[in-house]
């Protein structure tokens, strides 16, 4: 089988600027800023003549760096200006410009399942039913807060979601023209409008039944709903707009989630500080559950009233019978008093 290798100049973003094709033991590949080189590169970090790629008998790439300053590099290590090196594959360094080598002896991997094929397909319709989903939410919203001018109100609330949904998908389609090529307008308001939708939606739905059950727990349900939303969202407009695979994709959604998500939480935190109909609860007051008096039949109590009612009376009437013998000690006295005035 014929040696063959492929050398790839990359940008900034990982795509391909510069993609040549050798074949043929002995095929040369020079790199650098002179015209009269294989894949010439815009880099004032690179010598004219940087480095000599040979392709061997066995199907590998010799490298050579041709006696500059700042060397070249393969997967990070420096090639020996004598003896160079030899590879299979591997990531080149040359000034701040980066080329890829591959040969025979680099594995493929499968062929990637195109799995947003039903998405692509119905593009227009989901779009549609997405920015549909978001318009009934917003004037719902405005339904249930009952304002006084509700046609007023509801296309604010409206004209506001349309624009929302209109910046974030254009931004997503500049993003993706920039490194794919196309806008892909369509599929991008269509993954915007239904993770809305959805995070709308869900988050009310889930408050409604944590209301309804009294179950304050559920009420956590709707942020996982919109933290799920917004997850999945960044991840297949990441995968649409730019060449990240899975990994850097879901790293990079899974931080600007975790970034919005504290935004989000700093403003309701502000918003609720500032209204005027907050109401600050202090700590729970809860009565023990004391039985004063014990469960008794009706018969029994009114017994014991009976015997403290005889008992009342025979009180009573002993202050009857003292009573007037306090009188008569007092008259006694007063006599006694006036005798002695009469005397003298």
């Amino acid at each position: 089988m014929e040696a063959v290798m492929l050398v790839e100049q990359t940008g900034a973003h990982g795509q391909a600027v510069v993609r040549q094709r050798f074949a043929g033991a002995g095929a040369e590949c020079r790199i650098g800023r002179d015209l009269g080189c294989d894949i010439v590169l815009e880099d004032d970090y690179a010598a004219a003549q940087h480095a000599l790629l040979t392709l061997l008998d066995d199907g590998r790439v010799r490298v050579q760096d041709l006696g500059t300053k700042n060397g070249t590099r393969v997967d990070g290590h420096k090639v020996p200006a004598d003896v160079g090196a030899v590879i299979e594959q591997g990531e080149l360094i040359v000034g701040r410009s980066r080329l890829l080598v591959r040969t025979r002896h680099t594995p493929i991997g499968q062929e990637r399942i195109f799995r947003r094929e039903f998405v692509r397909r119905h593009r227009t319709p989901l779009a549609a039913a997405g920015v549909a989903a978001c318009i009934a939410y917003a004037g719902f919203f405005q339904w249930l807060n009952a304002p006084t001018s509700m046609l007023r109100s509801v296309t604010v609330a409206v004209l506001i979601a349309l624009g929302a949904l209109a910046l974030w998908t254009g931004v997503w389609a500049l993003t993706t023209k920039l490194n794919q090529g196309s806008w892909q307008i369509r599929v991008h308001l269509t993954i915007a409008s239904i993770a809305a939708a959805l995070c709308a939606w869900g988050y009310w739905l889930a408050g409604v039944v944590a209301f309804a059950a009294q179950w304050s727990m559920l009420a956590q349900v709707g942020v996982v709903v919109v933290g799920a939303g917004a997850l999945g969202a960044l991840y297949l407009h990441l995968r649409e707009a730019t060449s990240y695979g899975r990994r850097i994709a879901l790293a990079l959604a899974g931080g600007a989630t975790a970034v919005i998500c504290a935004l989000l939480w700093v403003v309701v935190i502000g918003v609720d500080q500032s209204d005027v109909r907050r109401v600050e609860l202090g700590p729970d007051v809860r009565l023990g559950a004391q039985r004063v008096v014990p469960n008794r039949d009706i018969a029994d109590y009114l017994v014991d009233v009976d015997k403290l009612q005889r008992a009342a009376g025979r009180e009573r009437q002993m202050s009857l019978l003292n009573a007037p013998l306090a009188d008569e000690d007092a008259d006694a006295g007063t006599g006694t008093d006036k005798d002695t005035d009469t005397e003298e």
